[in-house]
């Protein structure tokens, strides 16, 4: 008998102690893609318009929009002495409605050069609380799409 209420017990404890961990942690303004698909799905549903929706549905203004992001991140990073050449990754930017940076979550792709994670967090991090907002909307976007370094543009 004292052995299947210990039994009870435990179960329940553990049933609590599952039902606490399962609850999304807020993300980190940068982060790894797959570390909390939990908070990664409601980030997603919290910024359901899209950054074609926010440029008129124009594909060139769009692409415009993206470019110039790029660029900011590309010049972020000569500031701070931060190596982007060869780096491809997966991109998945949450915008707030101002325009401003809410999330960056990225993934390093496998045919990247090699790149410390903490170093990407660190410079995607210190980018968002720089970023002057070119994009406004009447609620918040996102776009999700990879990119490569050094952009074409500046490729010789």
């Amino acid at each position: 008998m004292r052995i299947a209420i210990a039994m009870a017990i435990l179960l329940v404890g553990f049933g609590t102690l599952s039902a606490q961990n399962a609850q999304p942690q807020p993300l980190t303004p940068a982060f790894l893609m797959g570390e909390d698909e939990t908070s990664y799905e409601k980030l997603c549903e919290q910024h359901p318009r899209t950054l074609l929706a926010v440029s008129n549905n124009d594909i060139e203004l769009a692409l415009k929009n993206w470019f110039s992001f790029l660029r900011s991140v590309d010049q972020y990073a000569k500031t701070i002495n931060f190596d982007m050449k060869g780096l491809k990754v997966w991109l998945h930017v949450f915008w707030n409605a101002d325009g401003s940076v809410a999330h960056i979550g990225f993934f390093v792709m496998p045919n990247s050069r090699n790149v410390k994670m903490e170093e990407l967090k660190a410079l995607f991090s210190g980018f968002i609380r720089q970023y002057k907002p070119v994009v406004t909307s009447d609620r918040s976007f996102s776009h999700y799409t990879s990119a490569a370094f050094p952009l074409v543009s500046e490729r010789k």
